[in-house]
């Protein structure tokens, strides 16, 4: 797994530690311009809530990891990389001296939400390695919901699926590439800034300019859903001693209202810490409103108890 590490002049010793996880045909960088926010927002603010370092993690399959896993990505199959396994080498870094003794942070989007909720699997309850978990529009679903809405979910699904491989997949230049990309969605409702970390981190030169992540890696990775089912399962276990905060666009785009129904249903268990919702942005959120992301997730942020401290055990 690549990772990318980013500090500030006003980081805070004392203060927390940031990890991100991004959604499906993303790169860790897709997170910086809503980081630079984050790092702006809380650098006057009660010291335990400042920012002391933050840390970006590409899926397997995805950004600088797709490349360096290249060779071991062709023996196998393109949907056998899943969230699930992310979130097990996300707990593998947590694990690691890096962040010994930090107090953690996890945020993810997407389906980098599920990976970042099945990372808490490693560890024991009573042992949790983080003091507060994000969740950005996550797209985690019980079975259950999913079977109530099953022809609809069979068909976005395939859609997506059909969407991935229909696009193209390169280009003569980045500019060339940029151009295709800004006509369609969801790029073409991406902020500028955003788009411009694409443009310089979300591709790769070979004979010719294709994205980092494979658009066959893309597709099966939205037949995932079994890693999303356990996900929420794991969520109404871990919310009793992690507070969980929701972030939602208030845009029901890509996902539909259910999903955020499911995951702030405390009648099944699954007990949000707070719950804010964006105006105008919808499941990309990430990439459309990384500002107002940023405003949001500080809401929370400001709401982790000073005395808390990290819990984690750490093994070499």
């Amino acid at each position: 797994m690549t990772a990318k590490r980013y500090t500030a002049p006003f980081s805070e010793p004392e203060g927390l530690t940031l990890i991100f996880a991004h959604g499906i045909n993303a790169h860790k960088e897709h997170w910086e311009p809503t980081l630079q926010q984050i790092f702006h927002n809380q650098r006057s603010g009660a010291k335990h809530h400042r920012i002391r370092e933050a840390w970006s993690f590409d899926w397997l399959n995805h950004g600088d990891a797709a490349e360096l896993n290249e060779e071991r990505l062709r023996l196998r199959p393109p949907g056998d990389v899943s969230a699930a396994e992310w979130g097990f080498a996300i707990a593998s870094f947590v694990k690691s001296p890096y962040v010994k003794g930090h107090r953690l942070v996890a945020l993810g989007h997407s389906a980098g939400s599920s990976a970042i909720m099945l990372s808490t699997k490693e560890f024991p309850p009573s042992r949790a390695p983080y003091i507060a978990l994000f969740l950005c529009e996550p797209s985690m679903l019980t079975r259950e919901l999913w079977v109530a809405h099953l022809k609809e979910r069979d068909l976005t699904l395939r859609k997506s699926t059909e969407a991935a491989l229909r696009r193209e997949t390169n280009w003569g230049s980045v500019e060339e590439a940029a151009e295709y990309l800004r006509k369609i969605r969801p790029w073409n409702i991406y902020d500028p800034k955003v788009f411009d970390v694409l443009k310089a981190k979300g591709g790769r030169e070979t004979t010719r300019v294709v994205l980092k992540c494979d658009s066959v890696h893309e597709a099966m990775a939205y037949e995932d859903t079994e890693s999303h089912f356990e996900a929420a399962e794991q969520y109404a276990r871990i919310c009793r001693t992690i507070p969980v905060h929701i972030v939602f666009g208030s845009k029901h785009d890509y996902i539909p209202s259910y999903f955020q129904d499911c995951v702030t249903d405390v009648s099944q268990g699954r007990i949000p810490a707070s719950v804010v919702t964006i105006p105008g942005p919808g499941h990309v959120i990430v990439q459309e409103a990384p500002d107002a992301l940023a405003d949001g997730i500080c809401v929370g942020l400001n709401l982790i108890n000073p005395a808390l401290q990290p819990t984690n055990m750490h093994r070499l």
